[in-house]
């Protein structure tokens, strides 16, 4: 039973990173809650090759038209004995003629404490996306006014984040070769006028080897990192 909680526990904070949380900012005063499944694919024995099932639970909310507030809590890991969160805020930079297009980053950190070995451990991290906006449909400003606000648009986007390890050493007091953890995504939002589908697909450490560790990571990229797939749902409100 040991064993098998270490495994999991091993595979909750290796690549156990989540969606992108907000790529668009949230309109100003407005919340939303949301709801995310996957995580990096991985061959289990006996079973098959499957996304890890990482589930998180977040809630944004929208302080300026340009910046959205973030939180979320790793439900999986709470099962196994891991405090997990992340806290961060969605910024928009740069916004393109007739709101098409943009690009936001992301500034935020993780956090974890394994009740079992009473370890807690910070990662900053930093995710840069540029997001287009397509089949914006076409209302009349009547329209808007009856149905109460602006068309929702779908968005794809696709960007690059970042983790960065702090710590010098990794169990057994191995040095820590790896300090920079990069990240390369491409994700789609499908909107309708509250609720949002997410699906994203991400390459994980991309250049770190996935190789003599407790998981059996499957990579696009062979023995290096891992490839995720993501699920969720969001309600605006």
């Amino acid at each position: 039973m040991k064993s098998k909680i270490v495994f999991i526990i091993s595979s909750l904070v290796l690549f156990s990173c989540g969606p992108s949380r907000f790529v668009e900012p949230l309109e100003k005063g407005e919340s939303a809650i949301s709801a995310s499944l996957g995580g990096p694919l991985a061959n289990i024995p006996g079973v098959a090759t499957i996304p890890l099932p990482f589930t998180s639970i977040g809630y944004g909310r929208g302080i300026t038209p340009n910046i959205t507030a973030y939180g979320s809590w790793y439900s999986t890991a709470a099962v196994f004995g891991v405090a997990q969160f992340d806290a961060g805020a969605t910024i928009r930079m740069i916004e393109g003629p007739k709101q098409k297009h943009g690009v936001s980053i992301s500034p935020a950190f993780n956090t974890a404490l394994d009740f079992y070995s009473n370890n807690f451990k910070v990662w900053p991290k930093f995710d840069a996306n540029y997001y287009w906006r397509y089949n914006n449909r076409q209302e009349v400003q009547d329209d808007l006014l009856t149905k109460g606000g602006k068309p929702k648009a779908n968005l794809l986007y696709a960007g690059i984040g970042t983790w960065f390890e702090l710590d010098g050493t990794r169990a057994h007091d191995v040095k820590q070769s790896t300090r920079i953890v990069p990240m390369l995504n491409i994700g789609h939002d499908l909107n309708w006028k509250k609720w949002t589908f997410k699906s994203e697909f991400k390459l994980i450490a991309p250049f770190s080897s996935n190789q003599d560790i407790v998981v059996d990571y499957v990579s696009l990229t062979g023995e290096r990192g891992a490839t995720g797939l993501y699920f969720g749902f969001v309600r605006r409100f």
